[in-house]
């Protein structure tokens, strides 16, 4: 397995665990017996949506960030190899990708859910 598909494996077991928390756990049994899903306040051990979402747009900073100190360490002169930067850059790009994605879905929804007749 090469390293760019070693990202793309980690950032969809990244985006895998951000659906499986967003994801209600009685959503099945709830929707099985007819009724709503009850709105209740998210229990203390689970992140909340918003603890998820700001972890992975802080995991996306945190690998541009990287990208970008490796690219200058290569432009100085430094002991960096092209290909360092290369995977970096890979990486970053990805996950930036990726939460793009995840952002786009969200705003899709938003917009279904408001167009919803009550």
């Amino acid at each position: 397995m090469s390293v760019p598909s070693v990202a793309m494996q980690q950032a969809l077991e990244h985006l895998r665990a951000m659906r499986e928390a967003a994801r209600p756990v009685d959503a099945g049994r709830e929707m099985s017996q007819g009724s709503a899903i009850p709105m209740s306040a998210p229990k203390s051990d689970t992140p909340s949506f918003l603890d998820t979402m700001r972890s992975a747009v802080d995991s996306v900073n945190s690998q541009q960030s990287l990208s970008r100190e490796l690219q200058n360490a290569y432009v100085r002169g430094e002991d960096v190899s092209l290909t360092d930067v290369a995977i970096a850059m890979q990486k970053s790009s990805v996950a930036f990708e990726a939460t793009v994605q995840v952002r786009n879905k969200i705003l899709e929804s938003y917009k279904e859910i408001m167009n919803m007749t009550v």
